[in-house]
């Protein structure tokens, strides 16, 4: 029997299960494009990150390239006021520098004089202050500058006290010639073979003598005997310590009234026994080993002057 759809009953009912489908089906491209949507959102958050991580290793970097071209043109510029090697200066090559620049006269009175400690701050002509800073003294520096003509540092044999900067029309060398004439204690120890002296000037030694005593030398054996070793060596080099503080009482004290300083040097773990029982202003040198045969080159190393060009 036919039956007639008057109201669209079925019509409807397809209608319906089409929009249900085209629900259904929108509702699954709504979730993909939400997942796609965070997902998104989540590489922005990545991104963003990323992009900060690296902005700020960037900014570090540049950073760290501004100090290093600036440590660069510091080195630049103290390669550039380095000085040439440092030229010793003994007792003879001290006298003729005397004598030259006791010729040097500047109708201008603009030679320099300059005697500094190195602890304190002087105003000091261009170029100066950097060639100063390009040598390292514990001892101070001594300056000598003719302006367009030439600039000396020297390195003294003994400190400067205080600084002094003076112009004129011909140069102080008063501190310097004091310094040669300096009453000094000279220890130069070394292990088994130490030399003891006392000057009162830089021509020769008033008294002199050398202590001498049976120090172990090293040897490659190892283990027990190798520790075996060491301690009989630490007790004779005890032993040698004890031997040159005994030598150094009747020096000092014969000539501790005239004495400025004691210098001191060689090997240092003898240097740590001894200076404790000189009652002097200490002057750390490296001195090299010499015998009595040949003092003079001791006396000589005392007294130099280290010279610097610019």
């Amino acid at each position: 029997m036919l039956v007639l759809d008057l109201f669209g009953k079925k019509k409807c009912e397809e209608q319906i299960r089409e929009l249900e489908a085209r629900v259904s089906s929108l509702e699954g491209e709504k979730e993909e494009a939400l997942k796609a949507l965070e997902r998104r959102e989540e590489k922005i958050r990545k991104l963003s990150s990323s992009y900060q991580e690296a902005r700020t290793a960037l900014n570090d970097a540049q950073a760290r390239l501004s100090s290093l071209r600036r440590e660069e043109e510091e080195d630049e510029k103290l390669k550039a006021a380095s000085p040439l090697p440092g030229q010793p200066l003994g007792t003879q090559d001290c006298k003729r520098l005397f004598k030259r620049l006791e010729a040097c006269r500047s109708p201008l009175g603009d030679l320099l004089t300059g005697y500094l400690t190195g602890k304190g701050e002087e105003e000091m002509p261009p170029g100066v202050e950097a060639f100063i800073r390009s040598i390292r003294s514990p001892r101070g520096y001594i300056i000598l500058h003719s302006p367009e003509l030439f600039t000396m540092v020297l390195i003294p044999p003994f400190p400067v006290e205080k600084n002094v900067l003076q112009r004129g029309e011909s140069f102080d060398l008063g501190l310097m010639r004091e310094m040669t004439e300096t009453p000094a204690l000279i220890a130069s120890l070394h292990a088994g073979d130490s030399l003891l002296g006392v000057a009162l000037g830089q021509d020769s030694f008033e008294e002199q003598e050398s202590v001498m005593s049976q120090v172990k030398e090293k040897h490659s054996k190892g283990g027990w005997s190798q520790k075996r070793f060491s301690r009989l060596r630490e007790e004779d080099l005890r032993n040698h310590a004890e031997a040159v503080v005994e030598r150094l009482k009747p020096l000092l004290e014969k000539y501790r009234p005239v004495l400025k300083y004691a210098v001191i040097g060689g090997d240092q773990g003898l240097v740590r026994a001894v200076a404790p029982h000189i009652d002097l202003p200490l002057v750390e040198r490296s001195l090299e080993r010499h015998d009595r045969k040949r003092s003079g080159e001791a006396l000589q190393e005392v007294y130099e002057f280290v010279l610097y060009r610019s």
